[in-house]
């Protein structure tokens, strides 16, 4: 990812910022500096899950001298539109990953920039929010508290561009070795360069999970792997909830997926397809184990292409390497409703 493209995309959305989400609703576009007030970072461990600690990079002293957990790996979670530090991903990633072990998580919460309704001055934020945070993982590295190899950063839709961004500000030579994204956003994403949003070269490793690809998220195969749950759209059991969560539920499954990934027996197991209207159209099918990709936090790093699998439609969703159905998703969107998962 670029910075020179990536900053032409946002200057040419002050025009509309200005005019709109600023003067209409009153929305905030924060400076461009950092550390930031508006941009705030939470350490939990499992001994302070309940009782997080934040770092403020205005205090170094508050980042030396906080509690990690010793030779553990550090989640860096950051949420989306109208989130915070305890909303999606965080909500479903932090319990599971405690569950299965102790861990050094940094909810990134930039709630006051990303507010409902202003979605335009939330995007023009994104490059901010990504600096800062970018500036407290080399300070890590700077530092001698983390090295590059333990932390891994994981963002849900418009956190996931954010995710992406983040590679923007890390110094030459200093690759961020995983990035995850959950169903990246797509208004304002759709017609933006591989340079503008996340993509394969802003880690070592990259692994895109979609789920709901025909509303909130991006069809396109964005990263080193894309994993198309259910055909990346129409999840199991959300056609339910439809009059409960309008348009949530789908693009939610993403981290509540990967969340169940941490601690799951059966795993996410993925065939591979050379495209999506290849699957679609039910062209694709599973060959053997040894073609198969694990999606998740045990997704393996040297996958690349696109892999298709499906689920149950409630938890534990997880299928294993059952590819009874391979493509239901698709027929069942024609018809309307959900597949019952006891008649495959």
């Amino acid at each position: 990812m670029k910075v020179s493209i990536a900053i032409v995309l946002f200057a040419a959305l002050e025009l509309f910022v200005d005019c709109a989400d600023i003067r209409l609703f009153g929305c905030k576009v924060t400076q461009p500096e950092c550390p930031n007030t508006d941009i705030t970072f939470f350490l939990y461990t499992r001994d302070t899950q309940d009782d997080p600690v934040q770092l403020d990079l205005s205090d170094p002293s508050s980042v030396i001298r906080a509690n990690y957990a010793i030779d553990r790996p550090l989640k860096v979670l950051i949420h989306g539109f109208t989130g915070d530090k305890d909303f999606s991903p965080n909500s479903h990633l932090r319990p599971a990953y405690f569950e299965h072990g102790d861990y050094n998580i940094i909810s990134v919460d930039y709630k006051e920039l990303a507010k409902s309704p202003c979605y335009l001055s939330a995007v023009r934020n994104l490059q901010t929010v990504a600096n800062c945070t970018a500036q407290l993982i080399n300070y890590f590295i700077d530092q001698n508290i983390f090295i590059l190899d333990v932390i891994h950063v994981i963002g849900f839709s418009l956190g996931a561009q954010v995710a992406g961004m983040v590679a923007n500000y890390m110094p030459e030579g200093r690759n961020l070795r995983r990035i995850t994204g959950l169903d990246p956003a797509k208004p304002l994403f759709i017609n933006v360069g591989s340079d503008g949003r996340i993509d394969s070269s802003d880690a070592d490793f990259v692994d895109i999970i979609h789920t709901d690809v025909f509303d909130r998220g991006l069809l396109v195969p964005l990263g080193d792997v894309d994993y198309y749950v259910n055909g990346g759209f129409n999840q199991p059991g959300c056609y339910e909830q439809i009059e409960l969560s309008p348009g949530s539920c789908n693009h939610d499954r993403a981290p509540t997926y990967y969340a169940e990934s941490i601690n799951s027996e059966e795993g996410f197991w993925g065939f591979q397809c050379a495209h999506w209207y290849l699957y679609v159209l039910g062209v694709c099918r599973k060959e053997d184990d040894d073609t198969l990709s694990l999606m998740g936090e045990y997704a393996n790093d040297t996958s690349r292409g696109l892999y298709f699998l499906s689920t149950h439609k409630e938890s534990p969703y997880a299928r294993g390497k059952d590819f009874s159905s391979n493509n239901w998703a698709f027929s069942s969107w024609f018809a309307g409703t959900d597949v019952d998962r006891n008649q495959i």
